[in-house]
């Protein structure tokens, strides 16, 4: 069994799950704000990265390569959305003992990250001899188009959204001595807050993370909402500034089972639209590519965690290519078919 977030309608999304998230930021003044402070909508068009968004050129042009009937670009989509899936999420192990352990995976939204799931969402309904819509048997719609609508969705929450998962290497009870293994995470306690000290909580959250997780019945997901800018002093204030080096979640305890742990945090490294290098080698068409893979998948992937072994990098790059297939689904329902 696996459990998620509820999703709105088409490129829509749902139902969210509360964390704290600390924004480290440099070069703004100090000053304490307090946590429950109302939101508001910035006057500065570019505090909504879904509103500000920018196309990337990379993502057009695969899109562009496939219609041209490039035999890897349908392939260069699914890496890119691997590749963004990883740099834009984070990760923490808690060990249960020396062979199991708890996952928690952060993943931000990005604007880039999320045309990745809209490119791969549209390459995997044309049909690649005509280049049509298999689901509605017309043109396939721009790409830029189809971004487009994506992001008026998205930024119309007003809303920073993150994806966190909960997984662990085995969900049988006697992997863990026959006990049902929980989770619980205080999800009312935890708080964003920047670099200049401003504290918000969660506009939304998945109240799934709020119980005592079962986490041996399957792995958890939701998304998270948090606000982009309060009102303090009469003035509405943005949590995130052009400042802004890393996304840090930041979770005062945990407890596994009847064990308490200790805080733990996720790091993400945050660059706006403007300074990122959205270049990357075009990869050579692989006959032999398992192209079943390039789908969308229900369940996060399995971790597999051994203490001090290292990483296997075609394991590890897998890895986040299933957890964007994951994003993929959770991002886009099959109700726009």
């Amino acid at each position: 069994m696996y459990f998620r977030a509820a999703v709105f309608d088409r490129f829509l999304i749902g139902s969210c799950l509360g964390v704290c998230i600390f924004v480290t930021a440099c070069g703004t003044p100090a000053s304490a704000v307090a946590a429950a402070l109302p939101t508001c909508i910035s006057p500065t068009p570019a505090a909504n990265p879904y509103r500000s968004h920018q196309l990337s050129e990379n993502a057009a042009r695969i899109y562009a390569d496939y219609r041209n009937g490039s035999l890897s670009a349908r392939q260069d989509a699914f890496t890119q959305l691997g590749k963004n899936t990883g740099h834009w999420s984070d990760y923490k192990d808690m060990p249960i003992n020396d062979a199991q352990m708890v996952r928690v995976v952060v993943t931000y939204l990005d604007p880039v990250l999320v045309q990745y799931v809209v490119l791969n969402h549209l390459l995997s309904r044309i049909n690649t001899t005509s280049l049509i819509d298999i689901n509605n048997s017309t043109p396939q719609n721009d790409f830029a188009a189809k971004v487009d609508e994506t992001m008026r969705n998205l930024s119309g929450r007003n809303e920073m959204l993150f994806v966190i998962t909960i997984t662990t290497p085995s969900y049988r009870a006697q992997a863990y001595n026959d006990n049902i293994l929980t989770v619980q995470i205080p999800i009312k306690e935890m708080e964003l807050i920047s670099g200049s000290d401003i504290h918000v909580r969660p506009n939304h959250d998945d109240h799934i993370l709020a119980q005592n997780i079962v986490i041996t019945h399957g792995p958890v997901s939701g998304i998270v909402g948090y606000p982009i800018a309060v009102t303090n002093n009469d003035q509405c204030i943005q949590v995130i500034d052009d400042w802004t080096t890393t996304l840090t979640l930041v979770v005062p305890s945990i407890k596994i089972g009847n064990t308490p742990l200790g805080p733990q945090f996720w790091s993400i490294p945050y660059r706006s639209l403007v300074m990122q290098d959205d270049n990357h080698p075009v990869p050579t068409f692989d006959p032999y590519y398992d192209w079943n893979r390039i789908s969308k998948i229900t369940s996060p992937p399995t971790p597999n965690w051994i203490p001090n072994a290292q990483f296997d990098n075609t394991d590890w790059r897998m890895y986040w290519e299933d957890m964007g297939r994951h994003i993929w689904n959770l991002v886009i329902t099959e109700s726009d078919h």
